[in-house]
């Protein structure tokens, strides 16, 4: 199974995870940002720097999930209730006041 992937960011000697790839790593690794986020790679538009080791961590993680199909699971839609009054002539008092009802 393919996990998703994150990005590593350098600040100063330390290593940290970041928000996402850059345009420069995507391109290194043969993406453009549309197809990166249908693949559900993180893409940070923000971000310039371009390290080695992401470049090669995303093209194997690429590699990998275009072998398996990986695809992002759409979000499921819930359906709320509605939030605004209800249709006066559904409800009794309504129906009394339209004279529907007596």
């Amino acid at each position: 199974m393919v996990r998703m992937i994150s990005p590593v960011v350098k600040l100063g000697d330390k290593p940290k995870t970041g928000r996402g790839f850059s345009l420069g790593e995507l391109k290194g690794a043969d993406l453009n940002p549309g197809e990166a986020r249908h693949l559900g790679v993180p893409v940070d538009l923000r971000r310039s720097t371009s390290y080695s080791e992401n470049i090669e961590s995303l093209k194997d993680w690429v590699k990998e999930a275009r072998r398996e199909g990986f695809r992002v699971p759409k979000p499921k839609q819930s359906s709320k209730g509605q939030k605004r009054r209800v249709y006066r002539g559904r409800t009794s008092s309504g129906q009394k006041m339209r004279a529907l009802k007596k």
